[in-house]
């Protein structure tokens, strides 16, 4: 209501409220759908984990039955599979249903939204498509907004996050600011992560020390490379609000999450989440495991041939069914995500299903001359000794056994750099043809994300 009423106001009433507005903290600001949801996540991550399971199920029970009565889509797999949704009793009967795909979303997006909801009241979003084609489909924003950011801040309660207080955070993100360097929004200051450059990383950090943040909310290559320009010059960044980093949206490798606790001080976080909605996961306060979020959805770890993954360190196709979307049911729905496996409990005493760690996609592979699919497991190695004369890189494959490297530099690289890189990388890949390309500037996508692999053969 609070909202409505500033969009309706006069110029002179609206800014001052919108500022107003944006410094509530979270605990008012989202309402009490928020605060339940919220309340009730404070209390289920200590449950047991047959507990949990239990609630799954359930939760797999009212989705099932909901997309069978009001998703077309899903009412036609049922029926063609002569099965009804109380058939499925366990998460071993949930395989009975087919994977959802990237492609069947886009090529059934009419006959996959409930018909029980007003299209009209629908907000259409879209997928970032670093590595498949954009995805577009509806969410009910009524209710998506307020419990999504019940499940994320609950998150972040392990670092120090307070919903009744102001957090004040910086976002080095995919958001434009308006002046398109930076811009205060409340309680967030935005830098851009288009910006980036050696002459604006210098503003950048006297801004975020007068801004003086609780926390830094940023893609894992934007922190980096100011982490990097910290730790090249010597500097010392003086902050002593800051209690973490929050890290989500790319991959966040060992050499990254150095650099950036180096360069800032603090710990970094690293948490697993997409548009969808279909899997969250996060680390807590004592370990960086990724606690699979259950009251989110139910995650399985696929091998290539549908079956279970259970061995330590074998890495599985995270495939999510989310419980929070109604309007189009994700269920079984193949993420192009790949995690590590792990059996081990955490210390923290929560009894969440554990990732290691997220590998990549299913495209961050090279392929070799003869279509042998390859891990890019170590693909930032040949530049760990030249790695403070570097901006960014990024391969490029268009050829199998042929890799483009392009490096953007802070600092020339010699005929001696070239050949330690050319050496470190044979070491890793010696199958592979590697020709180097010095350029001004990487480009990222539309949200300002960076795709270290740009896997341009079809892999899968």
């Amino acid at each position: 209501m609070l909202k409505k009423i500033i969009k309706k106001s006069p110029d002179f009433i609206r800014k001052p409220a919108i500022y107003i507005y944006m410094n509530i903290p979270d605990y008012i600001q989202y309402g009490s759908s928020y605060r339940k949801q919220f309340r009730f996540l404070q209390e289920t991550q200590w449950w047991s984990k047959e507990k949990q399971e239990e609630y799954q199920m359930d939760q797999i029970s009212k989705l099932l039955n909901h997309a069978y009565e009001n998703v077309p889509y899903y009412t036609r797999v049922f029926d063609e599979r002569g099965i009804k949704p109380k058939d499925i009793q366990s998460f071993n009967d949930l395989k009975q249903l087919p994977y959802l795909t990237n492609q069947i979303v886009r090529e059934n997006l009419e006959d996959l939204t409930a018909v029980n909801y007003n299209k009209k009241k629908l907000k259409a979003v879209t997928t970032g498509g670093t590595s498949a084609l954009p995805m577009g489909f509806y969410i009910d924003v009524k209710t998506d907004r307020a419990k999504e950011w019940a499940f994320i801040t609950s998150l972040w309660t392990r670092m120090g996050y307070d919903i009744k207080k102001n957090n004040r955070s910086v976002i080095i993100r995919g958001n434009i600011p308006k002046n398109g360097l930076y811009e205060y929004r409340g309680r967030e200051l935005i830098l851009s992560t288009f910006k980036l450059t050696e002459e604006n990383m210098k503003l950048y950090l006297r801004l975020i020390e007068e801004f003086n943040p609780d926390f830094i909310q940023a893609y894992p290559s934007s922190i980096h490379i100011l982490s990097k320009y910290i730790l090249r010059n010597n500097l010392k960044v003086k902050l002593n609000r800051l209690k973490g980093i929050l890290c989500s949206s790319e991959n966040l490798f060992d050499l990254q999450r150095t650099n950036i606790q180096e360069g800032f001080g603090v710990r970094v976080y690293n948490f697993y989440g997409h548009t969808e909605h279909a899997c969250l996961a996060g680390e807590c306060e004592v370990s960086s495991y990724f606690h699979l979020q259950r009251e989110y959805g139910y995650t399985e770890l696929i091998n290539e041939f549908g079956e279970d993954v259970c061995k330590e360190d074998e890495i599985g196709e995270i495939v999510a069914t989310g419980f929070n979307n109604y309007v189009i049911p994700f269920i079984r729905y193949k993420t192009g995500d790949l995690a590590v496996n792990t059996n081990e409990k955490c210390q923290c005493g929560r009894e969440c299903k554990l990732i290691k760690r997220i590998e990549g996609r299913k495209q961050d592979y090279f392929v070799d001359r003869t279509g042998r699919i390859i891990p890019a497991i170590w693909f930032d190695y040949p530049l760990w000794k030249v790695k403070y004369k570097i901006s960014s890189f990024q391969y490029i494959q268009n050829e199998p056994g042929i890799l483009l490297l392009n490096i953007q530099c802070f600092e020339k690289l010699t005929d001696e750099d070239i050949k330690e890189i050319r050496a470190a990388f044979s070491s890793c890949y010696s199958e592979f043809e590697l020709i180097i390309k010095i350029v001004e500037e990487i480009e990222r996508t539309k949200r300002g994300k960076f795709k270290f692999i740009v896997q341009n053969l079809d892999v899968n």
